[in-house]
C-alpha cells in the first residue's frame, strides 16, 4: 500500500498556551489560551477553565476522568466505567473544550480542504494537568463521531525546547527490538502472543529482506542500555509493565535485577538509554506509560521520551486489558509494515480496537500516540 504523504502543513496543530501568553493584540494574556495552526493559518482564541459553561464541563471531564482512574487502579472497584452514553457525553465535553470559536472553524476548514484524506491533529499544552486529560476520547456531536476512530489522526506532543533525532532512513533492512520483562511477582502477561504477533504482522517483510524481528528477554536495565549501544535498532516494543508514582511525581518501566526480581526504571534513567540511539519509534505496551504529571507533564514515561528527542512514543495512559493491547499493537505493526504513516497507522488500529471489543467501551482511546511529525512512515 503506498505510503500517505500529505501536502506540506497539512497537520492541524492546537497548542494550549499557559496565562501569561501572547494576546493577538500584541500584549499579554491574564488566561489561558488555544493556538490553532493549519498551512498558514493562525487563529488564537481564549481557553477558560473556571466559570460559566466552561467551567461546567472541566468539572465533568475531570469528575468521569478521576472515576476512571480510581476504578482500573483498583480504589473504586465497585463503580462502572464510563460507557456508551456518558463516554460520548464526555467525548462532546472534550470536544468543545478543545475546539472554541475561531479554532472550530479553522478545524471544520482543516477538515474539508482533505477531501477525504484523514487530518493529521496534533495536540499540545504547556498547562500539565490539561494535557493530563484524555483527549483521545474527543466526540463531535454534529457528525456523531469520535474522532480518534473517524477520520481525523489524533496524536500528541510534549512541549520542549528539545528537537526530535532525525534517523536515517531507508538504510536496509528495518529492525524491531522487542524487550520482554516480565519479573517474579508481577501479573503474567501474555508476551509469548504479543511477540508472535509482530512477528506475524512483519513476516512478508522479513522474507523479503526488508525486516527483521529480534528478541530480548528477561531484560535489566544493564542488557537493555547494552544491546542499545550496539546500534542497529530502528524499534523498541516494551512488553512489560509501567506504573506512575502520584509521590514521586514519575513514571518507570518494570524492568528486572539480576535476580528476577522488579527494578523499576524512572524516566530521567530510561531518557538516558534509550535517546540518542537513532530509534524512530518506541511501543511501551505497559500500563499508564501514556500518563504525565499532572504538575510536571513531562515526567511521565513517554511525555518524558519525546520531550528529549524520540520521534515517536506509543503507550498507555490508563491500565489496559490484554486483549485490548493485542489488538492495538497487532494492527498497528501491519499497518506500519504496509507502508502507512504513522498517524493513519495508530488510527486504523484504533479501529480495530472499537470493532473487536465495541465502540462503547474506552480500551480503544487507551493509547496514546506521540509524534512529532505523525505524516513520517518508518520505512
Amino acid at each position: 500500500m503506498p505510503t500517505r504523504r500529505a501536502a506540506e502543513g497539512d497537520v492541524f496543530e492546537l497548542f494550549v498556551i499557559a496565562p501569561g501568553g501572547p494576546e493577538p493584540s500584541g500584549g499579554r494574556s491574564d488566561t489561558a489560551q488555544v493556538l490553532a495552526t493549519f498551512r498558514n493559518a493562525r487563529v488564537l482564541a481564549a481557553f477558560p477553565r473556571r466559570g460559566g459553561e466552561a467551567g461546567a464541563r472541566w468539572q465533568r471531564i475531570i469528575r468521569v476522568h478521576e472515576r476512571t482512574l480510581s476504578v482500573l487502579e483498583g480504589r473504586a472497584p465497585s463503580k462502572a466505567l464510563p460507557s456508551g452514553k456518558e463516554l460520548r457525553d464526555l467525548g462532546r465535553d472534550l470536544f468543545e473544550t478543545l475546539l472554541p470559536g475561531d479554532v472550530r472553524r479553522l478545524y471544520d476548514t482543516a477538515r474539508a480542504l482533505q477531501k477525504g484524506r484523514p487530518l493529521d491533529v496534533v495536540f499540545t499544552s504547556m498547562i500539565d494537568w490539561v494535557a493530563d486529560k484524555p483527549w483521545e476520547l474527543a466526540f463531535d456531536p454534529s457528525r456523531r463521531e469520535f474522532l480518534a476512530t473517524s477520520s481525523v489522526n489524533v496524536v500528541r506532543n510534549a512541549f520542549t525546547a528539545v528537537p526530535a533525532d532525525a534517523p536515517a532512513r531507508g538504510r536496509g533492512r528495518l529492525r524491531i527490538l522487542v524487550v520482554v520483562s516480565q519479573p517474579r511477582g508481577t501479573p503474567l502477561l501474555d508476551t509469548k502472543t504479543e511477540t508472535s504477533d509482530l512477528r506475524t504482522a512483519f513476516r512478508p517483510l522479513a522474507a523479503a529482506g526488508k525486516a527483521e524481528v529480534e528478541v530480548l528477554t528477561k531484560a535489566t536495565a544493564g542488557r537493555l542500555q547494552r544491546r542499545l549501544a550496539r546500534g542497529g535498532v530502528d524499534v523498541l516494543h516494551f512488553a512489560g509493565h509501567g506504573e506512575f508514582d502520584e509521590k514521586e511525581r514519575e513514571g518507570s518501566l518494570l524492568l528486572e535485577d539480576e535476580r528476577g526480581r522488579p527494578r523499576p526504571l524512572g524516566s530521567f534513567a530510561l531518557r538516558q538509554v534509550l535517546c540518542g540511539r537513532g530509534l524512530r519509534l518506541v511501543f511501551l505496551n505497559a500500563c499508564e506509560t501514556g500518563r504525565g504529571g499532572r504538575v510536571e507533564w513531562n515526567r511521565g514515561v513517554a511525555p518524558a521520551l519525546v520531550a528529549a528527542g524520540l520521534p515517536a512514543v506509543v503507550a498507555n495512559q490508563y491500565p489496559v486489558i490484554d486483549a485490548a493491547a493485542t489488538a492495538f499493537a497487532r494492527e498497528l505493526y501491519a499497518q506500519l509494515a504496509a507502508g502507512r504513516a504513522l498517524g493513519d497507522a495508530s488510527r486504523e488500529a484504533r479501529v480495530a480496537v472499537s470493532r473487536d471489543l465495541g465502540p462503547g467501551a474506552l480500551d480503544w482511546a487507551v493509547p496514546v500516540v506521540f509524534a512529532r511529525d505523525p505524516r513520517e512512515p518508518l520505512r
